[in-house]
């Protein structure tokens, strides 16, 4: 499976999804297929939930036909891993302190680990960080299928 990755503004990720996507599926275009923008369920102190970008200022494409270089292996089993479970990551509980190395053990980050870097016990929010695209990025989650990874 092929799977691309396009920068685009910051919050304009839905506009250009809307803008681009009647071209991609269009006849006479050489690209044909589907245009994903990954999001993650958030909920307020007030419990009122709502949905914001995973990956802000990023667009992904699953192709049927392209000659554009996909993403490398890494960064593909990431995504996809993610895009199994469709375009909204739900809330996915944890409970853990800053410093611990954790593994997900399901949901979309399933066999995935990284640090944890900051915990909202409150809001049951944590901050971890992983290695993705040529470099570590902090994914906040919420809590859920976490455990801390064993040590060696």
């Amino acid at each position: 499976m092929s799977l691309y990755c396009i920068s685009v503004k910051t919050g304009l990720e839905e506009k250009f999804k809307e803008n681009v996507l009647p071209l991609v599926n269009g006849n006479n275009c050489a690209f044909q297929g589907f245009i994903h923008i990954l999001r993650k369920r958030m909920r307020l102190k007030n419990g009122k939930e709502y949905f914001d970008a995973f990956f802000p200022g990023y667009v992904f494409l699953l192709p049927s036909n392209s000659s554009v270089s996909p993403l490398v292996k890494g960064d593909l089993e990431i995504v996809s891993s993610i895009l199994s479970f469709g375009s909204t990551v739900g809330i996915v509980p944890v409970n853990f302190d800053a410093g611990d190395r954790v593994i997900i053990t399901d949901g979309p980050f399933k066999d995935f680990s990284g640090n944890v870097i900051a915990v909202n016990r409150r809001n049951k929010r944590l901050n971890i960080q992983i290695d993705f695209m040529n470099g570590v990025r902090v994914v906040g989650l919420c809590y859920e299928e976490v455990q801390k990874q064993p040590a060696k």
